[in-house]
């Protein structure tokens, strides 16, 4: 009796196993629809100074995307870090590379739209559909920073570094299926869709 249970149990498991596998293949390439807010970039200077204070302190994107080991201590002598990326970030979950944000057309968000930038920041979707890793600080900014944001970021000197592919680990793998969704606010929550 005890035998015939733990073989069925066995079995229950290695079926549970299987499934969760084959879902979690299935899963790794979800997209999702967003809208693409309507912010344009301007060259106006006294907006290109708010996005600055806005990526350099406020919300703090050079703490991620620049290369620099010695941020503060760069913002803190008034230097602006470079961000072009670089930083490799090893986790339970995998290793991943944070990318290059200058208007290099190759290998920073210089190919992309001001709405394509501005969905990433919003929605935590990626230009490809792909939901973006939930670190971003840009969900609850309003679309005059957002356009002070982008004004900045267009207004830097483009870096050609170009970033390794994030590699996800099994509970990675696993996560990415079940877990990373974009990032999105509240209010806006009906207009992004899974496919």
């Amino acid at each position: 009796m005890l035998r015939k249970i733990l073989k069925w149990t066995g079995l229950a498991v290695l079926c549970i196993i299987v499934g969760v596998a084959v879902a979690t293949m299935l899963r790794q390439n979800l997209t999702y629809d967003a809208p693409y807010p309507a912010i344009q970039a301007s060259t106006d200077p006294a907006v290109i100074e708010k996005g600055k204070h806005l990526t350099l302190v406020t919300k703090g994107c050079v703490h991620c995307h620049s290369p620099a080991e010695n941020v503060e201590a760069m913002l803190a002598k008034g230097e602006e870090p470079s961000l072009a990326g670089g930083k490799k970030i090893d986790t339970p979950f995998g290793v991943f590379f944070i990318p290059n944000i200058t208007p290099d057309a190759k290998t920073g968000i210089g190919s992309m739209t001001d709405a394509e930038i501005a969905r990433v920041l919003r929605y935590g979707v990626k230009s490809n559909g792909e939901a973006v890793l939930p670190f971003m600080q840009g969900l609850d900014m309003s679309d005059e920073d957002m356009t002070a944001v982008i004004s900045y970021l267009r207004s830097l000197k483009p870096v050609e570094n170009k970033m390794p592919e994030s590699e996800f680990s099994l509970i990675g793998r696993v996560a990415k299926a079940f877990v990373v969704k974009p990032s999105i606010p509240a209010t806006a929550a009906a207009s992004v869709t899974k496919h």
